[in-house]
């Protein structure tokens, strides 16, 4: 099981979840219960002992990509005393908190990159997160800046149509995103949920038979600092799983003030995806 994605032992534990289960999983030691199994209940001894086996992988393969992850010794116990509280489990599908968000796009990137050959790339990556992960204590904060760094040195050191080929085979690890026709608005509110980003607005800006383009604004993006690039990873991989045939261009970013950027997509039928781990900005606007 260590050789599967996060994403995939995620969904695996989902299957044994039972919201109105007695029985939940636990490190032994510490008593906490953290991603992936936070929240989650289960109907008996032996699902709850399979989901702890699952989380022990889980945290095996984010350390793969993560050494600063903790470790845990899950266990399965019962508890009785909650047996007929109502307890609400996350959606299934998709990452539901910021830490599983970003961990299981960090997975399925670094995955990719080992997958494609780019082993020293991927050592480069974990070398630059870990020269300034000591000073970040809150996890949240690690996770964040875990996809900043993916974003600056993909973006750095790949050409775009590399970055392109590594995005959409990491976005094919993730789970399935929900069908809708509005893949857009699906991507923003998903990073809303996720408190990625405060708000959004997303402007149409032309539609025909050949393209699609928007002019998108988004509040409070938890990616940016006062850098003069848009970190668009997590933005484009969500997309990328939303819309994998089409090419994506994000482009033109634009900072409105300390908390709003803008920038413009367009999604063609044929042509190549552009912008899709970071885009820097010319100048303010």
């Amino acid at each position: 099981m260590v050789g599967d994605t996060l994403s995939k032992i995620r969904a695996r534990i989902e299957e044994l979840a039972d919201d109105g289960g007695t029985y939940w999983v636990v490190c032994g030691r510490t008593g906490v219960c953290p991603v992936p199994v936070a929240g989650k209940r289960f109907p008996d001894r032996e699902a709850a002992e399979s989901a702890a086996e699952a989380a022990t992988a889980y945290r095996a393969v984010l350390r793969r990509w993560d050494p600063r992850a903790p470790c845990y010794d899950f266990i399965a116990c019962e508890e009785p005393e909650r047996a007929n509280r109502t307890v609400t489990p996350p959606a299934t599908g998709e990452s539901t908190s910021l830490t599983g968000f970003c961990h299981d796009v960090a997975a399925a990137v670094f995955e990719t990159l080992s997958a494609e050959g780019y082993a020293d790339l991927e050592s480069s990556i974990m070398d630059a997160y870990c020269e300034t992960a000591d000073a970040i204590d809150d996890p949240d904060d690690l996770c964040l800046h875990l996809l900043r760094t993916l974003s600056f040195e993909l973006g750095a050191r790949l050409p775009e149509p590399e970055q392109a080929a590594v995005l959409r085979g990491a976005a094919g690890e993730l789970a399935d995103s929900d069908d809708t026709d509005r893949p857009l608005d699906a991507t923003l509110q998903r990073l809303q949920r996720l408190d990625l980003v405060d708000g959004y607005a997303v402007d149409a800006r032309s539609d025909s038979p050949e393209s699609e383009s928007w002019t998108v604004t988004i509040t409070d993006y938890a990616l940016t600092d006062r850098s003069a690039s848009l970190p668009t990873l997590p933005i484009a991989i969500d997309l990328l799983g939303r819309l994998p045939g089409p090419a994506l261009e994000l482009s033109d970013p634009r900072r409105l003030d300390d908390d709003r950027w803008q920038f413009d997509l367009t999604v063609t039928e044929d042509g190549d995806s552009t912008g899709l781990v970071r885009v820097r900005a010319d100048s303010p606007a």
